[in-house]
């Protein structure tokens, strides 16, 4: 979902279940599941799609022969993604996608692309919008909600939800969101990013809350632990929410001691845009930022560099393209951008070495926002 805030009206709630059914029957019954077999090395690219609109896709790519496959999903279940495609995880042999608008968490088969089970907002605790899955073992995993003030624990082996953890959130225009999930030791923190400044500490030996870090700036968007144990945090400052009187739109980028909670960096960031998005290179020494271009800098160093590593491609106009995603292959350290281009047309995927040249680029589906590596 883009940083700008889009109440949901009662009209907007029955379109998404009507939108949930569709996703879950098949879209046309005089078509045929198409057979996929895509063995060995793969990235699944997530396309986010439009807000309402029911057109959430999956992409798959092979990075040895270039090869581009986008609606997977769809062709081989003859059924859509559904609305508002918001993260992909994987395990073992399965990729996990959350469809955030359409209240549904898929398994699909990694290699097949088949679904193979699903765990569906209204049959089960609390969930009502699934954002982002963190997997504590084989048979239990974590999912945190745009709307809902519970963490959802389920199976995601039998895809069966198991209970619901309280963030005690109160309800801000109807949000009380949780995001991303990073975990140290015991605890997973995540962070809350819809109208609100916390990240949240969850002690996973008893599912419960423990503790809470305020920042000062407000809508954490994008979280991760480097190879020090410190945990990187980046707002967007409430970037161009409906309320006036809410946020600076001044994002900043946080270094947080993960052991101790103790914030020990707080830099202010330029943008015109608030899809700000971080990750690390594989062995964590490395950060990556999204602030309209892509910077990188060591994570010892005490601010973001002057200078993009990467910059977003402008229109004929001179305007910048959106970059909306970010993923790094953890076995190349290959890097990934996901570019939205303008949110409405196919977007695109520009893929570069981990000094920043371009190797390849395809077109995917509308808004790509996330990878996952096979």
């Amino acid at each position: 979902m883009n940083a700008s805030h889009t109440n949901i009206t009662l009209m907007g709630k029955l379109l998404a279940a009507i939108l949930l059914l569709a996703a879950c029957s098949n879209s046309d019954p005089g078509t045929e599941e198409e057979p996929f077999d895509k063995q060995g090395r793969g990235v699944f690219v997530l396309c986010e799609g439009n807000f309402n609109a029911g057109n959430a896709t999956l992409s798959y790519y092979n990075p040895d022969t270039h090869e581009v496959e986008n609606a997977v999903f769809q062709r081989a279940n003859d059924r859509k993604l559904g609305d508002t495609g918001q993260s992909i995880s994987l395990r073992g042999s399965t990729a996990y996608i959350a469809v955030e608008n359409s209240g549904i968490i898929w398994a699909i088969d990694a290699q097949t692309f088949r679904v193979r089970g699903q765990l569906v907002a209204g049959q089960t605790g609390h969930m009502t919008n699934p954002r982002y899955i963190h997997f504590l073992s084989d048979t239990k995993a974590y999912a945190t909600d745009l709307y809902a003030p519970y963490i959802t624990v389920f199976n995601p082996q039998t895809m069966a939800y198991t209970a619901s953890i309280s963030t005690d959130q109160p309800s801000a225009f109807g949000y009380c969101s949780t995001e991303q999930m990073v975990q140290y030791g015991s605890e997973v923190i995540t962070n809350c990013w819809s109208y609100s400044n916390k990240l949240l500490v969850v002690d996973t030996r008893t599912d419960e809350l423990t503790d809470s870090i305020v920042l000062s700036s407000w809508q954490p968007k994008s979280m991760v632990l480097d190879a020090r144990g410190k945990l990187w945090v980046v707002t967007d400052g409430g970037y161009e929410t409906d309320e006036d009187s809410f946020g600076d739109n001044i994002p900043h980028l946080y270094r947080i001691d993960a052991a101790t909670h103790k914030i020990e960096l707080d830099q202010t960031l330029d943008t015109d845009e608030g899809s700000v998005q971080l990750a690390t290179n594989p062995d964590a020494t490395v950060l990556y930022l999204i602030n309209n271009d892509v910077y990188r800098m060591d994570i010892t160093a005490s601010h973001v560099p002057v200078r993009p590593f990467i910059q977003a491609d402008r229109n004929d106009h001179g305007i910048r393209h959106k970059l909306y995603g970010i993923g790094v292959d953890p076995r190349t350290g290959e890097i990934y951008v996901a570019d939205a281009v303008d949110y409405s047309q196919a977007g695109l995927v520009r893929r570069y070495t981990s000094e920043g040249k371009l190797i390849d680029q395809f077109r995917v589906g509308i808004n790509p926002n996330g990878f996952a590596f096979k």
